[in-house]
């Protein structure tokens, strides 16, 4: 139950209990089960306050730009460190009120000092005529502006931290940086939120929008670094596109993997958005890879990425996701994880048996795949926790594309295209009738 919902049964409980629906005993029980903790900011917290914060911003930047060729040195010095100082008494004085600070004025604190914190270094820069890049200016603003996360607490700041540090690593993949100055810098770079990791065990409830966030921006970090390792190793140019592209699978297996605690687990898909995402990319990557064409060229990335080190401490961490999803018995998530894995399987085919390897893939993905679209409709019926409906849909998937692949007649590939759609909304309606039953059988 979302906060939402949670708040809604809250303002029901004193109607309820007027009306002798619910006893004393059983309101009480709810309000302990469903407590809403407002000490974290809601997303219109979080939106109203970055709105005023960046409009009180961008005026003092207004006032200040007016008459800026009219200032000295000294006066312009001043007007680049006075709104940082004065947004860190602002700050000093919501820390000094502790709880009692509403979760709206820390973010306000927190964006305005985050927006001086840059404002000065641009300043600064532009005074002394410093120069530089402007990746270099977000680095070193977001790195100025970390610690107002754990500070104040700042879900923005947290934001504006995560966004940043992506589009600096999409920047950096160019050949010829050191690897100090390149995305193989944002795994350390990220590990200044570990407290706000998904499998972290914090007492505070994690916002949904931090958790997308986070989670695109791993995505496009780790997706950067792939791209950078690619391009740097050797002479061997050749398979790059397909070596990042079978190390991104390998990403998104060990973010649907990632490990979580009991609560985290419990909570619904939506509210997983590591374990969605990831889901979504290895089941299209693995319908992708039951095309011939497709699944030869995922085997000669795969090879080509195993020389890689980045290659294998991907391979290490998922090892580690896998024994721990394993002992939680996340057995749904590993059986999509591990369609990333199938191609060491047939890698040692390349060498001996070159003609068959890339069909040796290609079934071998369709059959895992098929195995899990029929598990998770068996498991409905077992009377399980499955999901017919996905189940359903993987496998019509999986039979248009073998279809489209075979070498059929177009009347032929038409007669099953249309009986699989038959299938698919016969299906539909029976699960549909099914859950009337089940919910009949509890009224």
């Amino acid at each position: 139950m979302n906060t939402s919902h949670q708040r809604w049964l809250l303002e029901q409980l004193p109607q309820w209990e007027r009306e002798g629906i619910l006893t004393a005993d059983a309101a009480r029980t709810l309000r302990e089960r469903n407590a809403v903790d407002d000490s974290q900011p809601g997303v219109a917290q979080i939106v109203m306050g970055a709105l005023g914060a960046l409009l009180i911003g961008t005026g003092l930047i207004a006032v200040i730009g007016f008459n800026w060729d009219d200032f000295s040195r000294p006066v312009r010095l001043l007007f680049a460190f006075l709104p940082l100082l004065l947004t860190q008494l602002f700050s000093f004085r919501v820390l000094q009120r502790g709880a009692a600070s509403a979760p709206w004025v820390r973010e306000t604190a927190a964006l305005l000092q985050a927006l001086a914190t840059g404002a000065c270094i641009a300043l600064v820069s532009q005074i002394y005529n410093l120069g530089g890049d402007w990746p270099d200016f977000l680095f070193w603003w977001c790195m100025l502006s970390l610690p107002l996360v754990w500070v104040l607490r700042s879900h923005a700041v947290a934001i504006f931290y995560l966004i940043a540090i992506a589009i600096w690593s999409v920047n950096q993949v160019e050949q010829g940086k050191p690897w100090f100055d390149s995305p193989l810098l944002y795994p350390l770079l990220l590990l200044g939120l570990l407290p706000y990791w998904p499998g972290w065990k914090n007492p505070a409830a994690l916002s949904l929008s931090v958790r997308w966030v986070m989670t695109i921006s791993a995505i496009v970090g780790f997706c950067s670094a792939a791209v950078f390792v690619s391009a740097r190793s050797g002479d061997s140019y050749g398979y790059n596109d397909q070596s990042f592209l079978w190390l991104w699978t390998l990403t998104a297996a060990a973010l649907a993997l990632f490990p979580l605690s009991q609560s985290g687990m419990e909570e619904p898909t939506r509210r997983k958005p590591q374990v969605l995402l990831g889901s979504l990319w290895l089941l299209g990557y693995g319908v992708a890879a039951t095309f011939r064409d497709v699944s030869d060229d995922v085997l000669k990335g795969a090879a080509h990425a195993l020389q890689l080190p980045w290659c294998w401490g991907l391979l290490t961490a998922l090892g580690v996701f896998v024994l721990l999803a394993a002992a939680c018995k996340r057995w749904a998530v590993l059986a999509i994880a591990s369609v990333a894995l199938l191609p060491l399987i047939t890698i040692p085919f390349v060498e001996n048996k070159n003609a068959y390897d890339s069909a040796l893939l290609s079934w071998l993905v369709t059959l895992h795949l098929a195995a899990i679209g029929i598990t998770l409709i068996v498991l409905e019926f077992a009377g399980k926790k499955g999901a017919p409906r996905l189940g359903a849909s993987l496998l019509s998937v999986l039979i248009i594309a073998r279809m489209a692949d075979s070498h059929f007649s177009l009347l032929a590939k038409g007669f099953a295209f249309i009986g699989v759609g038959m299938a698919f909304l016969a299906f539909n309606i029976l699960m549909s009738r099914q859950l009337k039953k089940k919910q009949a059988a509890a009224v």
